[in-house]
């Protein structure tokens, strides 16, 4: 999906939500993709974390904020332990590792308690006391860092060059003479220059000893960037009240009362509710319809939103679901026109549906076509909508088409339509105008059956708006006709 497409499901709205404490867990957010390589039991060793940490939240959330607090304090060694691999680290680099070794040795016992009692999956971290002790071989543990404070004992030769420094600076404060202190500093120069290759020598050393634990330091950065990123995938599933999803073993995709909190934070603004939505998508071709203004769009970017979030280890916007495991989730939309490529809106879906075809000859896909064919002329549109729609219906791919087009769905095809303006009184309602309109728009999904009713939404929505009377006079006296 590109950007554009991500922007208009709501996934980056999701993603922008998570804050991380840490610049491992900024990493891990920003890395967030569509991850099929992620095994059943890899993913819900994901969602089990989840909801482990979402119970510690209720019962321990100070604790967890101490946690927090922690990775807070973490600062981004990568670029550090990368020069370790090949050269020495200089004194300010060396901080960086002892800082953040420091920070770690008490990140270590603060998650050994909150895992003590939730036990999550496929995470821990590695004590690094030992490479600790190399950065600070007096073992102060205080977060300063400088090989100029430093004992006998540690660096014998250095300490007997400072020593020696020390004795000739303090003949020269003491000298008159200016032939004999040109000739203590000069000497005292030659000093320094041993002074600094001692110093060389034990940076050579340290990052030499550090080496051998860069692995280890990579793996306890990725399992505290993971870290963090559960603890944002919690607190984003408190906040809007999200589910685990079951990785269903059946080609079927179910919701039950789902909702995408990009259009639910919109509609709250303007101090409206979104309508939860339930829909049951098998293996083959699912039809939506409705009016134009009758929430298709928002249906659809709702259903790939939750399939995308669900795959990439996420909690789902939904009272419940039944996700399989896909291999691709995709869009096609009027998102797609392609300038650069001189194609039109109908040119870029017609591409962009013929690669996802092939695609699904070898891999099980959900596939959501928005409207397809819609900016092609009417006629063309709706035979183009249900060739493809039955070509679909014939594949194991999950796919969902919605159309305003007529007749699209064949018999015993999964249909649905949006409940729209159906079963009202509108004789009541007609004078109401545009400020009712949305109110009375009922933004449910329903199943249609043999005997569902045809609905007549954008004729209502004629009356509604007050078109012209003599206009709305023609298309009642063509309903009947066709009827």
């Amino acid at each position: 999906m590109d950007y554009e497409q991500r922007k208009a499901i709501g996934l980056d709205f999701i993603v922008d939500e998570m804050i991380a404490d840490s610049p491992y867990g900024a990493n891990k957010i920003k890395a967030l993709k569509f991850h099929n390589e992620h095994g059943r039991e890899a993913l819900e060793a994901v969602f089990f974390n989840i909801g482990k940490i979402l119970g510690y939240l209720k019962s321990n959330e100070e604790h967890l904020d101490i946690i927090r607090l922690l990775l807070k304090k973490l600062k981004n060694i990568s670029g550090a332990l990368k020069k370790c691999g090949f050269t020495y680290l200089h004194e300010v680099e060396l901080y960086e590792i002892k800082s953040f070794l420091l920070i770690q040795l008490n990140l270590l016992d603060e998650f050994n308690k909150m895992n003590g009692e939730i036990h999550l999956k496929n995470l821990e971290l590695v004590d690094m006391e030992a490479a600790l002790d190399i950065v600070d071989p007096d073992k102060k543990r205080i977060s300063s860092f400088s090989i100029s404070e430093t004992k006998p004992v540690l660096w014998p030769e250095l300490w007997e060059i400072r020593q020696e420094k020390l004795r000739v600076e303090s003949i020269i404060r003491n000298e008159k003479d200016k032939t004999r202190l040109e000739k203590l500093n000069i000497e005292r120069a030659k000093i320094v220059t041993k002074e600094e290759q001692q110093e060389t020598r034990i940076k050579i050393d340290m990052s030499n000893k550090l080496r051998p634990y860069i692995d280890v330091f990579e793996k306890n950065i990725d399992s505290i960037g993971e870290l963090d990123l559960l603890i944002q995938k919690a607190l984003l599933a408190r906040k809007y009240n999200a589910n685990a999803p079951v990785i269903s073993t059946k080609a079927e995709l179910s919701f039950v009362g789902m909702f995408n909190p990009m259009v639910e934070n919109i509609l709250a603004a303007k101090g409206k509710d979104f309508t939860p939505l339930s829909i049951d998508l098998p293996a083959g071709a699912t039809i939506l319809t409705g009016a134009n203004m009758g929430g298709k769009s928002v249906a659809i970017k709702t259903i790939v939103l939750n399939a995308c979030l669900a795959r990439m280890g996420f909690y789902v916007f939904a009272e419940s679901a039944e996700i399989p495991l896909f291999d691709g989730v995709y869009l096609v939309s009027e998102d797609l026109q392609s300038v650069s490529n001189g194609l039109s809106t109908f040119g870029a879906e017609i591409i962009k549906l013929n690669e996802l075809i092939n695609k699904s000859k070898s891999e099980f896909l959900l596939i959501a076509l928005d409207e397809i064919a819609r900016s092609t002329n009417p006629s063309e549109g709706a035979i183009i909508a249900k060739a493809v729609s039955s070509y679909l219906n014939g594949i194991s791919s999950i796919s969902i088409l919605s159309t305003h087009y007529d007749n699209v769905a064949e018999e015993g095809m999964n249909h649905y339509q949006v409940a729209g303006l159906r079963d009202l009184d509108f004789t009541a309602i007609y004078a109401t105008g545009t400020e009712a309109l949305a109110e009375l728009m009922d933004y449910s999904l329903v199943r249609v059956s043999e005997n569902t009713k045809p609905p007549k939404d954008a004729l209502n929505i004629c009356k509604i708006l007050s078109l012209e009377p003599e206009i709305l006079d023609r298309i009642e006296s063509l309903y009947h006709g066709k009827m």
